[in-house]
């Protein structure tokens, strides 16, 4: 038991080799308190929000009215188009608020996918193309921070995820070595009888 404390100042390293000195004992226990931990971050993001400063009510609902009626969609991008609408319907109820301050607020998921909207908006002709400028020159600078927050934020999730595919490669590696071992063991060598 007091190897697993121990453990839990230990840094988990890419290096396969600091892991192989590592007991079963304590790699179980290590991808225990990953697993937790991931379900912790998950949990977190889901429910965290981001500020986004729209300065300006027509500038947000500009945003929805492309959302609905313009916005172009794959099928790997159809649930994120009607996640990102509700959330920024969502918002649009802070706007009737006599202290509105111009920001809103989406979670981390619809930062995302925002981002990635405007990053590959197209349009056809010189009015389409003003709004979206416009767009860009109110909210850019604002998008484009929290969009980096967001990717910094989950950073620890990603590392976490690696840490865990790490455990996981050296406990199957090490199931496979026992597995082989027993398999050898089984094996039997031919007699060889003299006359």
């Amino acid at each position: 038991m007091a190897k697993v404390k121990q453990l839990k100042e230990k840094e988990i390293s890419a290096d396969p080799k600091v892991m192989k000195a590592w007991t079963d004992d304590e790699l179980y226990h290590k991808q225990t308190e990953l697993t937790t931990k991931s379900a912790e971050l998950v949990r977190d993001m889901q429910k965290r929000e981001y500020e986004i400063d729209f300065k300006s009510k027509k500038l947000l609902n500009d945003l929805l009215k492309f959302l609905e009626k313009e916005a172009e969609w794959g099928h790997t991008t159809a649930t994120g188009l009607i996640m990102l609408y509700h959330n920024l319907r969502e918002a649009k109820e802070a706007t009737k608020s006599k202290d509105w301050d111009g920001n809103v607020k989406l979670r981390a998921a619809n930062v995302t996918i925002l981002w990635g909207m405007v990053t590959k908006m197209t349009g056809k002709g010189f009015y389409t193309a003003k709004a979206f400028v416009e767009l860009m020159a109110q909210i850019g600078q604002s998008l484009s921070s929290v969009t980096q927050k967001v990717h910094e934020d989950n950073q620890e999730l990603r590392d976490v995820h690696a840490n865990l595919g790490f455990i996981e490669s050296e406990m199957e590696a090490r199931k496979l070595e026992i597995k082989n071992d027993s398999n050898l063991k089984e094996e039997v060598d031919p007699v060889v009888e003299t006359v």
